[in-house]
């Protein structure tokens, strides 16, 4: 069956008619141009006999047979990386690997199946506050009575092979090879949450990044800057543990992108809810990042700018800057998601790229909004600006505002108009759940195609 989708989107696929039998817009979902050594890719997929295989009648079954979803899952898993590694170890080994699931490995675990698992139950405010006041307590030394032991309360599992998706891509590491997944619902075509246009774009799109390229890159200038974004995820089960591992993501302005996990790092939840790194722990990440660069491009960056989470502390700004070293042109921004909203005159929102400076070094940018190119805006709800609440460093507002809107275009996961946020920060939401399932002993990899 992919096979024969393959061969289909060689020529042009067409969006065509929308729930309401209307045509697409052919701004918003243009034709798919065809995928082959005379399209725009300018490269065709070769499948090799030796490098396809195909799992057995009862391979399948002792997926489907396992009981719980996360034990079919962990059953897949194991399955298909054990074929990975074979394919790994052969002569040539293949630039990406697909793996195309059938309708039965579908239904057992893909979205519609992970969908009807139960949810972590999410502790109440009152128990927030009880558990807080708790916390506080066990700092001056109160003694409290429980109905419970405290590792009981407090021992949370970790919760794995929760997603066949990012489960499959942690345990492929292993193998060290690219992998595309695709449900047998998106060959077939049914069940369809897009147009067969955008479809094929974001497929052969990111499986051509996947394969070693870039699809597109930024036009930023002769500088050599290096983008990095600093946020936090969550390892525990439990929402209110203070402990998060950090995550920073490296760019250069060529497009092409490094991963590093930091240590674990546990912060003063009075000072601060949202995390934050000591001294140590911010030049040791940035001095990683910086060398990790220097290895992938040949020398170190010009100019160094970062994303964070979370807004700096004076001890985590002493921490970059001393990881800079002979690196003297810098930006650090602090980027944060606001409730605040702004309407204009007329029928539209507010202008993509719209910034509104509140103050010194404050700024709201519109990463979403009008776009008068599509002639329309792309999108449900009122737009919600990014707003840079802290800005130290060398340059001026319109410089790391039109930065933030150009990163906000370069993600190769998909093909639609611009995400809503930079790729520096957006990009944990991708890797962080992958990284959760990571099994022992294995490194995580430093190249995004990995997490796609």
């Amino acid at each position: 069956m992919l096979k024969n989708w393959v061969a289909t989107a060689s020529n042009r696929i067409y969006a065509g008619l929308n729930s309401k039998g209307k045509p697409f817009d052919p701004l918003l979902a243009p034709s798919f141009p065809g995928f082959g050594i005379a399209s725009p890719f300018e490269c065709e997929i070769e499948f090799d006999s030796n490098l396809t295989v195909t799992l057995t009648e009862r391979e399948i079954a002792s997926v489907l047979n396992r009981g719980d979803f996360a034990a079919r899952v962990q059953s897949a898993v194991e399955l298909i990386c054990a074929k990975l590694c074979v394919l790994a170890d052969k002569e040539p080994s293949p630039d990406v690997v697909v793996l195309a699931m059938s309708k039965e490995m579908e239904d057992a675990i893909g979205p519609a199946a992970r969908a009807g698992q139960a949810r972590p139950v999410r502790a109440t405010p009152l128990q927030k506050k009880e558990r807080k006041k708790l916390e506080s307590d066990k700092k001056t030394g109160q003694l409290h009575m429980a109905f419970f032991d405290e590792a009981e309360t407090d021992a949370v599992p970790l919760n794995r092979f929760r997603d066949f998706h990012n489960a499959a891509k942690a345990h492929a590491m292993k193998s060290k090879l690219a992998t595309q997944l695709v449900w047998y619902s998106t060959l077939a075509g049914s069940g369809r949450k897009e147009d067969p246009a955008t479809t094929a774009w974001n497929f052969f799109t990111a499986l051509y990044y996947k394969a070693g390229n870039v699809p597109w890159r930024l036009r930023f200038g002769t500088q050599q800057t290096c983008f990095v974004g600093i946020t936090f995820y969550r390892e525990s089960a439990d929402p209110n543990a203070a402990t998060r591992t950090c995550l920073a993501q490296a760019f250069s302005e060529g497009g092409e992108s490094l991963v590093l996990r930091g240590e674990r790092v546990t912060w003063d939840t009075e000072r601060d809810r949202k995390p934050h790194l000591n001294r140590a722990d911010s030049e040791s990440i940035v001095n990683r990042v910086l060398n990790l660069y220097s290895d992938h491009f040949g020398a170190r960056p010009n100019r160094v700018v970062i994303h964070k989470t979370s807004r700096f502390w004076p001890e985590e700004l002493e921490g970059f800057r001393s990881a800079l070293g002979d690196i003297h042109s810098y930006d650090f921004l602090a980027l944060e998601r606001r409730t605040i909203r702004f309407l204009r005159l007329g029928k539209e929102p507010p202008v993509r790229g719209t910034v509104i400076e509140l103050g010194q070094r404050n700024y709201l940018v519109f990463t979403q909004g009008y776009v008068p190119f599509l002639r329309q805006y792309p999108g449900m709800r009122v737009p919600n600006p990014l707003e840079v609440v802290e800005h130290h460093g060398d340059s001026a507002a319109d410089r790391v505002c039109s930065e933030i809107l150009a990163l906000t275009k370069l993600n190769w996961n998909t093909c639609k108009f611009a995400s809503s946020d930079p790729i520096t920060i957006s990009f944990s939401r991708q890797v962080a759940p992958i990284i959760k399932e990571l099994p022992d002993g294995v490194d995580p990899a430093t190249k995004y195609r990995y997490y796609m």
